[in-house]
């Protein structure tokens, strides 16, 4: 997927900025980003095309709008104290998209004038891979999508474990404990399957992918 609509990685902190993401998720963002090239370079090594820059802006923003999600209680689980700037900006995209998911919103912010960029980061959300029209298609869509699923916070670790914390804490985003069950017996095996496809034309095992492993590359 090419497009020459993006912004600079320098832009790409400055949105980060200006809607105010957390620390936390900026680390996070960050990590996934990390692993995502590095994916996406081997892949263009072993005969594949992949666009690192698109891919690189759309992980850096793929959790721009991530706190839309939360519950204002949960604001103070923060590592860092809240400006009361912060809050409002937040309050403010709450009472503008009230109950859409934080890809969605991003991806509503950013369309117009980042066409690709928006399209790549919706199409990362946990539940797209059981929709035939919104699943991730591209290498840069795919890739996005699996790096988020290997970053627990802000570290690289095994699809297994991350997918068992993340259901975990999210166990009421589906509406109910046991819709979630349903939900993630569907999704989570594509996610290995996605693993494998990525992992095959690279010649790695993913379990040796690690932060660790990518420094030392």
């Amino acid at each position: 997927m090419k497009d020459c609509s993006l912004p600079s990685n320098k832009e790409c902190f400055a949105i980060l900025a200006e809607y105010h993401v957390p620390p936390h998720i900026v680390s996070h963002s960050k990590a996934v980003t990390k692993l995502a090239v590095f994916l996406a370079q081997r892949l263009n090594e072993n005969g594949e095309a992949v666009d690192v820059t698109l891919l690189e802006r759309a992980c850096l923003l793929h959790d721009l709008l991530r706190v839309h999600d939360f519950k204002e209680s949960d604001y103070n689980k923060f590592e860092h104290n809240l400006p009361e700037e912060e809050k409002a900006k937040w309050q403010q995209l709450r009472a503008k998209y009230k109950s859409i998911d934080h890809e969605n919103v991003a991806y509503d912010i950013l369309k117009d004038k980042y066409p690709a960029l928006a399209l790549t980061i919706k199409r990362h959300r946990y539940m797209a891979l059981l929709d035939e029209k919104e699943k991730p298609d591209s290498w840069e869509e795919k890739l996005l999508y699996y790096a988020d699923k290997r970053v627990m916070h802000d570290k690289i670790v095994p699809l297994r474990e991350r997918l068992v914390e993340g259901h975990k804490r999210n166990v009421f985003q589906h509406g109910s404990a046991a819709q979630s069950k349903i939900n993630t017996a569907k999704v989570d095996p594509l996610i290995f399957q996605m693993e494998k496809e990525i992992f095959e034309k690279i010649g790695l095992d993913p379990l040796e992918v690690t932060e660790e492993f990518i420094d030392s590359y």
